[in-house]
This record gives C-alpha cells, sequence and structure tokens, in this order.
C-alpha cells in the first residue's frame, strides 16, 4: 500500500476519474440503444402505415373494380416495395416482408392477367378467380402487420437487454469503485489518526520539558515521518545544548516560536498560488466571504470582476507551457500593479482571476477601473525576444444587486464573462452594458 497520504489521495482521484468515465460510458450506451430503438420503431411504424394504405387501396379496389383503383393499389405496393429496398440497415430484419412484398407483387400481375383473360372467361370463372385473389390479398396483408407488430416486439425485447446488460455492469463497476474509494478513504483516515496522535504526544512530552523523548516514525506515512524527523532533530539539539533551567526555557521559547513561525509560513503556502504569488481558490473564497460580511454589516456595495484570458490554450499549444507561465505571471503582476493593497486579487485557477474591489459607495468608478485592468492586462509580453498578443475577457457582477452570496457572485460575473467573449477584441460585461472595450489588430501569437 502507499505509504504517503499525497499518493493514497491520487490514488482516491484516479478512481474518482474512472468512476465518472464508467458513468459517462453507461449513459452514452443507454442513450445509443434508446436512440436505436426509437429509429427501428419510427422506420416499422412507417412500414405499417405503407401496409395500412395498401389495404386501403385494395378494399377500395375490391369495390370498384376498375382500373384507376387498381393503379392506386400498385402505386401504394409500389411505395412499399420500394421503402422496404432503401433500407440497408434492417435489410436482414425486413427479408420477410419483401418476400410478402414480392408475393403481393405476383398477384398483382395476376390481377392484370385476369382482366385482360375476363373477355375469354365466363363470368363465374372471372368472379371465383378475384374472390380467390381477394382472399390471397387479406392473407399477405395480414401476414405482413404480423410480421411488422414481431419486428416491434423484436426491437422492444433486444433494447430491453442491451439496457439491463449495461446497468448490470455498470452497477458491478460502480459498487467495485465505491469499495476501493471507501477502503482508500479509511485507510486515508487510519493513517492520518496515527500519525497526528504521535506527533500531538511527542508535542506534549517536549512541553512537559523532557527533551529525550522520541518520536517513533516507523509505520508512518511520508508526510508525518518527515514532521517527526524535524522534531526528533530539533530535541536532540536542545538535549546537547541546555545546561541550565533558565537556558531551557528560553530554547523552548524559541522552538515554538520557530514552529508557530512556521505554521504560519505554512498557511501562507497553502493559500498562495505557486505560479503568480496571488491569493489561490481557497484564500479567495475566505477573503469574499470577510469582504461580504463586512458589506451587509456597512450596507456598502461589493463589485468582483471575473477575467479571463482569451485563447490561452493557443500560446500553450503554440509557443510551450514556459510562454503560458509568463503570460500568467505578468497578468497577475499588472493585476496587482492596477489595484489598490485593499482590494483583493487571486487566480482562481487555469488562466482565470479575480479582482474584488474593497468596499464602495456607488458603482459609478466601476467603467474606469475596467477600462484600467484592460488596457494594462491586454498589452504584449515580451518572452525571449518575442511579442506575444494577449486579449482577456471580463464579467462584473455586484453585491448585493446580483448576486447576495459570494458563490452566486463568482457565477454571475463567470457568466457576464463568456458574454463579454462574444464581443470583438478585449471586453468588460456586466450584464446590462460594455464597461469596456479594446478591439484588438492582431490576435495571433508573433514568432
Amino acid at each position: 500500500m502507499v505509504n504517503s497520504i499525497n499518493g493514497k489521495l491520487l490514488i482516491l482521484l484516479c478512481v474518482s476519474f474512472m468512476f465518472t468515465l464508467l458513468l459517462s460510458f453507461s449513459f452514452l450506451q443507454i442513450h445509443s440503444a434508446q436512440h436505436k430503438t426509437t429509429d427501428a420503431l419510427r422506420y416499422f411504424s412507417g412500414l405499417q402505415i405503407n401496409i395500412d394504405a395498401l389495404r386501403s387501396q385494395l378494399w377500395l379496389f375490391s369495390q370498384r373494380q376498375d382500373q384507376n383503383s387498381f393503379t392506386q393499389v400498385k402505386l401504394s405496393h409500389q411505395t412499399l416495395a420500394d421503402k422496404l429496398d432503401k433500407q440497408r440497415f434492417y435489410a436482414q430484419q425486413v427479408f420477410n416482408l419483401k418476400k410478402l412484398t414480392n408475393d403481393m407483387a405476383s398477384l398483382l400481375d395476376q390481377e392484370s392477367k385476369l382482366s385482360s383473360q375476363s373477355t375469354q372467361l365466363s363470368d363465374f370463372q372471372v368472379t371465383q378467380a378475384r374472390q380467390l385473389l381477394r382472399y390471397r390479398y387479406n392473407i399477405l396483408i395480414e401476414n405482413m402487420s404480423e410480421e411488422v407488430a414481431y419486428l416491434n416486439k423484436k426491437i422492444l425485447d433486444s433494447n430491453e437487454l442491451a439496457i439491463t446488460s449495461v446497468m448490470l455492469y455498470s452497477s458491478l463497476g460502480l459498487i467495485l469503485a465505491a469499495i476501493i474509494v471507501l477502503v482508500i478513504n479509511f485507510s486515508i483516515y487510519q493513517r492520518f489518526k496515527i500519525g497526528f496522535s504521535r506527533i500531538k504526544m511527542g508535542i506534549q512530552t517536549l512541553s512537559n520539558g523532557e527533551l529525550t523523548h522520541k518520536i517513533n516514525a516507523s509505520n508512518l506515512d511520508v508526510e508525518f515521518r518527515l514532521l517527526a524527523s524535524f522534531f526528533n532533530n530539533m530535541t536532540s539539539k536542545l538535549d546537547a545544548t541546555m545546561v541550565s533551567k533558565q537556558e531551557l526555557e528560553q530554547e523552548v521559547n524559541r522552538q515554538t516560536s520557530e514552529l508557530e513561525k512556521q505554521k504560519q509560513q505554512l498557511l501562507v503556502l497553502s493559500e498562495k498560488d505557486h505560479l503568480t504569488g496571488l491569493m489561490n481558490r481557497r484564500a479567495l473564497e475566505k477573503a469574499l466571504d470577510v469582504q461580504l460580511a463586512k458589506a451587509k454589516i456597512t450596507q456598502n456595495k461589493v463589485a468582483l470582476f471575473f477575467i479571463d484570458i482569451d485563447d490561452f490554450k493557443v500560446i500553450n499549444d503554440s509557443l510551450g507551457h514556459d510562454a503560458g507561465d509568463e503570460v500568467l505571471q505578468q497578468v497577475a503582476f499588472r493585476l496587482q500593479e492596477c489595484t489598490r493593497k485593499s482590494d483583493i486579487v487571486g487566480r482562481l485557477g487555469g488562466d482565470e482571476f479575480l479582482v474584488c474591489l474593497g468596499i464602495i459607495e456607488n458603482f459609478d468608478q466601476i467603467a474606469i477601473k475596467a477600462q484600467t485592468i484592460l488596457d494594462s492586462v491586454s498589452q504584449p509580453i515580451s518572452f525571449e525576444g518575442k511579442e506575444i498578443s494577449i486579449s482577456t475577457s471580463m464579467g462584473v457582477s455586484y453585491f448585493p444587486f446580483q448576486a447576495n452570496s459570494r458563490d452566486r457572485l463568482i457565477k454571475q460575473a463567470d457568466e457576464f464573462m463568456y458574454k463579454a467573449k462574444q464581443l470583438d477584441g478585449c471586453a468588460c460585461f456586466d450584464g446590462q452594458e460594455i464597461l469596456a472595450q479594446k478591439h484588438l489588430a492582431n490576435q495571433t501569437q508573433n514568432g
């Protein structure tokens, strides 16, 4: 088993991804089976309509016994035959129908011959022949209808079997994936509980003045082994250098302070984007919650900018990821340069950034600020002697008029940003009007 919490989380992520793929595949298979069934039922329903039309024309012919009615019978028969011949996908299923249609064609030929020979036969012979033909017409029509009904039932049964099979195997896969996820989660919980308890016991022992205590790092995950190693090195140094109670107290205070600083540093690192140095998603959400809470108390307003770099994937694909990283860093720097320290600036993820203006009394200056950000961020970026032209799209949402929660505020700005992308060049849109826009003559990457 992987002896690292990070490794277990990575496995959990992979299993969750496979879980999602399996679900998607199952839905696609079910949709495909239903689509095929719908097409087949639509086709066979059309055949039944043609058969009913032929039955009606035969009845009219039996009543009128004129050439015009017989012509209509032949046209209905030809329409049915053409529909059977043109369909290649169901050729095997409609083989019997084709055979019945050919039999019908033979009867119609006999009907034609009978009409041409009626002067040579007696009225009784003609009547008997036509009654026999009508009887055989009815039998063939009924056989056709029964064949279509049989094919409809066969298609429905096949679809039910396919969907049942997909759902069965999908259910087994989902159950297996759920068991694996449960096992990994339980393992992470158990290992974290053991590692945390040992670290906690070591710190409590150290706080009681026992400098010789060492944390047992065996059977711990990598992350806790590193903490235990650091702790044991610290206590060894303390034990070797402390010669008096006063010095011991001073050293403990110093080490405690260092631990606190490291804790604060870890906290800062956990809330900073490693590439741009801006707030990451976690820190952004926390800062926005605080900002909105203040706005509710003071009855002030908040404006949130959702900024996205247009065609960022093209930069990565054409110039490489180093160029993409440079673009993200420069955009982050420019956003910091054109905002105040009281404003919130962070990277939401990928090429998406958020800028939240501090508490404001009205929205009159939002358009000016949007134009400032747009002009600053969309300037060309130098990379390895080349000029990279970029454009950005921005959406602006307002609190409390358009949203009264952090998630809704972000979602609203995101939607307006996608509407701004539909405009020509860089643009900023707040749902009512275009706050800022800059038309770019050249959106291609130089070099």
